[in-house]
């Protein structure tokens, strides 16, 4: 029974930070979708997809907060199987977006490569100047150069997040690993625990059982005796007469 709650206990703590995930897997998405944005024009647009994702397991975090909490405490095995099955499922979606991630980041060089030619590109609408210290232009000031380009750091900018969100996917999913293997133990002592309070309600039923008969044995058995035979009493018999 203490082993038994202890392992509620956990599985309590456990829930209330999977609570506390989903609100940081929410904010980190977010803060990182927009670090994307801001230089959206170079960085190839499936950048954002992976956190998009992490932005809706961010609310399944929060939704299997609920069964976490209730399914221990009131020992419910629906809930308490239907945690397991969820957290999988986000322990698979969530090493997905990892994996997707680093695909993303070995190819983000030529891909923001490409955007970056085609807007310094003069003969398309809209281009972006190719040098800050072109003469032509009406900003003229120049407080820094970059001798090595734009395209290095951008690249490098570009790779931290990804790397972001590929160490965001691979943690949540070992967390949820935890979960799984954290409620498995649960579950296996409460089954373990219902089946020796089973057997202990039969064993104080048959021992009742047993008890009762005993006392009915040990118990004096009221004696019946016959009811008395009442003899008539004897009739007188009238004198005989000579003539």
């Amino acid at each position: 029974m203490t082993s038994l709650k202890c392992k509620e206990i956990f599985c309590i703590i456990y829930s209330a930070l999977l609570f506390i995930s989903g609100i940081l897997l929410i904010t980190f998405s977010v803060i990182l979708s927009y670090r994307v944005f801001y230089h959206f024009n170079f960085i190839p647009s499936s950048t954002i997809g992976p956190f998009i994702v992490i932005f809706i397991l961010g609310f399944l975090h929060l939704f299997l907060t609920w069964l976490g909490i209730k399914g221990p405490t009131r020992e419910h095995n629906f809930h308490i199987i239907l945690f397991m099955i969820f957290t999988l499922i986000l322990l698979i979606s969530e090493f997905a977006v990892g994996i997707w991630t680093m695909m993303l980041w070995s190819e983000v060089s030529v891909e923001s490569y490409v955007l970056m030619s085609k807007s310094f590109n003069y003969a398309t609408k809209d281009a972006t100047p190719i040098s800050c210290t072109n003469p032509d232009l009406s900003n003229g000031t120049v407080k820094y150069i970059y001798e090595k380009g734009c395209r290095e750091p951008l690249i490098k900018y570009v790779k931290y997040i990804l790397m972001d969100g590929a160490l965001i996917g691979f943690i949540s999913g070992l967390f949820q690993a935890l979960g799984i293997f954290a409620f498995y133990t649960f579950f296996k002592t409460l089954r373990k625990e219902r089946a020796e309070r089973m057997q202990r309600m039969m064993t104080l039923q048959r021992e009742q059982s047993i008890q009762g008969q005993q006392s009915q044995q040990m118990s004096p058995q009221p004696t019946i005796t016959p009811p008395a035979v009442i003899t008539p009493p004897p009739t007188a018999t009238p004198p005989v007469t000579t003539s």
